[in-house]
């Protein structure tokens, strides 16, 4: 299960870094252009709450299941949350916890 959750985090960058390149391409660094597509609609507004929600309770659930368990490099899924979203954060946490639990066992 390690790998695919590994696997799952490396989609889980790719694939909201490639719509983020075609906005990049397309608008530059423009934060005022990247804020007013953000809320264009009630529906992008609706998936903004959602994953900044999520990205939230993702944020402290590794970190409290992290130090329940005691697991080392828990900056990794945060900073991937951070950077990229929940798609990227959590399957890297569960990667981290996957080998902590196998590292417990032996």
């Amino acid at each position: 299960m390690g790998y695919f959750y590994l696997g799952l985090a490396f989609l889980g960058a790719v694939a909201p870094y490639s719509f983020l390149g075609q906005f990049l391409l397309t608008h530059g660094l423009s934060f005022t252009e990247f804020k007013t597509q953000m809320a264009a609609n009630s529906v992008s507004s609706f998936l903004g709450a959602s994953f900044f929600i999520a990205g939230l309770v993702t944020f402290f659930f590794i970190l409290g299941e992290g130090r329940r368990l005691k697991m080392r490099g828990l900056w990794l899924p945060l900073l991937a949350t951070l950077a990229v979203g929940v798609s990227c954060g959590l399957p890297l946490f569960f990667y981290l916890r996957n080998q902590a639990v196998i590292r417990n066992e032996q």
